[in-house]
Formats: C-alpha cells, structure tokens, sequence
C-alpha cells in the first residue's frame, strides 16, 4: 500500500505543475492565480489535469494517513502542491519585473 501512495502522490504532484505549467504557456505575459480565480486565457483542459491531481491527492493523502497516522495525509499534500506553486510564483515575479 505504501508503494500506491508514493506513486499516487508523485503523480499528483507532476499533475498539478503540469497544470500551472499548461497556464504558463497560454498566459505568458499575465499573472496566473494560484487556486481561485480565473486567468485571462483558461484552456479547459487544465480543469481535467486539476481534478485528476486532486483525485490522487485525496487518494494518496488517505493512503498516508492510513499508514503513518492522521497528520501525514494532509502534510503530504501540502507538499506535494508545493512544486507547482513556486513554479506559479516565479512565473507572477517574472511577470511582475517585466511590467515594471
């Protein structure tokens, strides 16, 4: 079962940086949010490439907890999205500098 998390979660993780990356290369000179709110050009296949990350999130963050307790789901996932944002939030600075 550890094995289906570990690869449940890396497939999440590269899911979701998928997903800002797809954002990226649609919107390159805007800032992209983070979670909420809308980008100013927004495929609909970054919806499918989400929820997919968020179904093996949930389900690897379920796997963890079963295995090492209840705290290890959450921070699992927490980790695991972290790759994303800061490809999200280097891309918003980026941005940022070369509007100013």
């Amino acid at each position: 079962m550890e094995l289906l998390a570990i690869v449940l979660w890396v497939l999440a993780a590269v899911l979701l940086t998928a997903s800002f990356d797809m954002l990226r290369q649609v919107n390159p000179h805007s800032r992209l949010p983070f979670f909420f709110g809308k980008p100013p050009v927004n495929p609909p296949q970054v919806y499918v490439v989400r929820f997919l990350a968020l179904i093996c999130f949930l389900g690897s963050g379920w796997l963890f907890s079963d295995l090492y307790g209840a705290a290890a789901g959450p921070i699992a996932i927490l980790l695991g999205a972290l790759p994303g944002c800061i490809r999200n939030l280097l891309h918003n600075r980026r941005v940022a500098a070369a509007q100013a």
